[in-house]
């Protein structure tokens, strides 16, 4: 009788020391929408490239170095598709720093830009992040 209360009692303690509670951190994003108008695009002749500028102070210098920028493009203002992204031959491409996210259209292999006829919707999504080296 006592082996079986023994073995009982270590069972129970060690599924008790097992159990530890964590806790998470939730720690939001930054989300920026932009409505673009057909008429925004501009043309830099030296690179042969249509582009936006957006004006993003949300990014400063310190998420610039440390945060994750993602951006989303949305041709009927619901469905977005994460960019680098090619529709219609055309390549749509983003950089940024801070202050400005930077979208870009070109030609796909050297095809002819097709640029959007309708308004676009972009979506800007900063992610926090520790730096780590």
């Amino acid at each position: 009788m006592k082996k079986w209360l023994y073995s009982l009692l270590a069972l129970v303690l060690l599924t008790a020391a097992s159990c530890t509670k964590t806790t998470n951190e939730i720690i939001p994003n930054t989300t920026i929408i932009v409505d673009v108008l057909p008429t925004d695009w501009k043309f830099d002749s030296s690179t042969g490239t249509y582009y936006i500028s957006i004006t993003t102070p949300e990014i400063n210098s310190s998420s610039n170095q440390s945060h994750g920028i993602l951006v989303a493009m949305s041709r009927n203002q619901t469905l977005f598709e994460a960019l680098p992204e090619v529709f219609n031959n055309t390549s749509f491409t983003y950089i940024y720093q801070p202050g400005t996210v930077l979208i870009e259209a070109q030609g796909v292999n050297g095809a002819a830009i097709q640029l959007p006829t309708t308004n676009l919707r972009f979506k800007i999504t900063i992610i926090p992040a520790n730096t780590s080296n």
